[in-house]
């Protein structure tokens, strides 16, 4: 059992559920209990949100927190819930919410110095 002492193991409590988001029939964009943690929406009250400039829109959504109200769109909580209502973004983008299930994965990434997320659309 010495084998054991190299390996180290994960503690399950420690995990935090699925880091996804999902965009609802409303509009809205809403975190997993994971993502709110990993993306700390807790402390963050604005996301600044972008898409690739070529592309599927919907397939790609960027987002970089601030603390900053000019040219964001703020972290809203309803209960234990977190969500980001980017109803008319969406609606402008052609994104197919009502017909079609949006959820995403999360990655972090940091780039020049910038810590930012990607949403990256799950495929069926």
């Amino acid at each position: 059992m010495d084998f054991l002492k190299e390996i180290v193991f994960e503690d399950p409590d420690k995990i935090g559920g699925s880091i996804k988001a999902t965009i609802q029939k409303t509009g809205k964009l809403g975190f997993s209990s994971g993502a709110m943690d990993f993306m700390n929406l807790k402390s963050t009250p604005y996301f600044k949100i972008g898409f690739p400039a070529e592309g599927n829109a919907g397939d790609l959504i960027y987002m970089v927190p601030t603390h900053l109200k000019e040219g964001a769109f703020k972290v809203a909580e309803a209960g234990s819930y977190n969500y980001i209502n980017l109803k008319n973004v969406f609606d402008r983008k052609g994104i197919d919410y009502k017909n079609k299930t949006y959820t995403y994965d999360i990655k972090k990434e940091k780039t020049e110095g910038v810590e930012y997320f990607i949403l990256i659309i799950r495929k069926k």
